[in-house]
């Protein structure tokens, strides 16, 4: 398309950073790449819009929502849809006064973002209070997540070796061989010559004692809970013991609404101010699962939200 860049190109540049050519599939860069696309998408998850018009691309607007951190709602030639842009301008308050769009097939124009005029003005909706998505909090812990996978990678590669034997010439070397297969074929009985081998000619690789494949996995799934814990998705974020007290399970359960609460204020904000501005139905609310309790509209509910953000 003349050169412009699209979705798919800016994808491709995101989970393919850092990965090097030739690397196995158990490299730590590979590994990053597929954490941060399983991040994403329990991020993506988390949220339900209400209200989005078949003609808008869903994943479009969510895409450049969190990574971004904000996307325009405004008025084109094609309809009000969702557009990545750019802000520029300065308020007495610090904030942005207006944002720039670069469309391939829009082209370039700009509106206002506190204006009245839905012809000249657009609304923003912002992620967080500072205009920054979410990589940077991706990132961090697809790196943790990675390193658990390597750990295990290479523990379990070490755990293959069991003893070291030394010889002194490639005769003993082959008699040694030779008893080794014996034994890993099972055979009940194997001999040797007295004088062949001796105890300080075997190296014992004590696997067991250096074997943290399993800590390591727990390890991971903490950091898997922290990551949920603060994209706000319940889960077991709490130590496994016999009697969790209920003061306990609660006290989880409100890191995860504290932690999203923001996201889904600045969120809902913007979506008010398209709703106005151009007459949408649009909200957002934290995804219940299993008929559990969610969080929409800047207040813990029930029920499925309105379909008004207002």
């Amino acid at each position: 398309m003349n050169g412009e860049r699209t979705i798919l190109d800016e994808w491709r540049e995101l989970f393919t950073y850092g990965a090097t050519s030739g690397a196995g599939i158990l490299s730590r860069e590979r590994l990053e790449i597929n954490y941060r696309e399983w991040c994403l998408k329990k991020l993506f998850g988390a949220f339900d819009f209400s209200g989005i018009p078949d003609s808008w691309d869903y994943d479009y607007m969510l895409t450049h929502l969190f990574i971004d951190g904000y996307i325009a709602i405004t008025d084109t030639s094609i309809g009000v849809i969702p557009l990545r842009c750019g802000i520029t301008g300065i308020n007495a308050f610090d904030h942005p006064t207006t944002a720039m769009f670069a469309n391939s097939v829009l082209g370039t124009f700009e509106r206002e973002l506190y204006g009245d005029n839905p012809a000249e003005s657009c609304a923003l909706v912002k992620l967080q209070y500072d205009y920054r998505g979410v990589m940077p909090l991706i990132e961090r812990y697809a790196a943790m997540l990675a390193l658990c996978d390597n750990s295990i990678a290479v523990n379990l590669r070490n755990s293959k070796v069991s003893f070291i034997c030394f010889v002194s010439s490639k005769q003993q070397a082959a008699s040694m061989e030779h008893l080794y297969k014996d034994i890993d074929d099972g055979k009940p009985a194997v001999f040797v010559k007295k004088d062949d081998i001796t105890q300080d000619d075997i190296y014992y690789n004590h696997v067991k004692e250096t074997y943290i494949a399993n800590d390591v996995q727990l390890l991971k799934q903490s950091i898997k809970n922290d990551f949920l814990t603060e994209v706000g998705l319940n889960n077991a974020n709490t130590d496994k013991r016999e009697r969790l007290i209920v003061d306990e399970v609660n006290a989880n359960n409100d890191e995860v609404k504290a932690n999203v609460q923001h996201w889904l204020d600045s969120i809902s904000e913007g979506l008010k101010r398209a709703n106005k501005l151009f007459g949408l139905n649009l909200s957002v609310s934290l995804r219940k699962f299993d008929g559990e309790r969610g969080v929409g509209n800047g207040k813990v509910e029930n029920t499925k939200p309105d379909d008004s953000a207002e």
